[in-house]
């Protein structure tokens, strides 16, 4: 596949990492998206763990550094322009706090969504 960085990796069978997706590239052209279930990207990148990618979000920079999770989050607001002016609203322990915690509902969503796939007993159905 061709690719260029930054490159965001993300779960197509996830409704939110599609909508995740489908968000950031209406805000930044430049990102380039790579589904974690497609092996090629684990022959491209070999420092990288199927599973670890399918549990949490990860992005390759530009310099081919791996960010995970929140960092993501924080690389993001610093380079799309319409976030990273507001940026320094992250800028402080509060702001840490809440981002994390932001972060934090977005994976209890995205577990849950998967629970839902597999027929949970404590989901609503379709």
């Amino acid at each position: 596949m061709k690719y260029h960085l930054p490159l965001v990796l993300y779960d197509p069978e996830c409704p939110l990492c599609v909508r995740f997706k489908q968000g950031l590239e209406y805000l930044d052209k430049n990102i380039c998206y790579w589904s974690v279930r497609d092996e090629e990207v684990y022959l491209e990148f070999p420092e990288l763990s199927r599973q670890a990618c399918l549990d949490k979000i990860h992005m390759i920079t530009e310099d081919r550094k791996i960010l995970v999770g929140p960092e993501v989050v924080d690389y993001l607001a610093s380079r799309i322009p319409g976030v990273s002016k507001l940026g320094w609203l992250l800028d402080n322990e509060q702001g840490k706090k809440i981002k994390d915690y932001f972060y934090q509902k977005v994976e209890e969503l995205r577990e849950l969504s998967q629970k839902k796939e597999k027929e949970c007993d404590q989901c609503p159905r379709k």
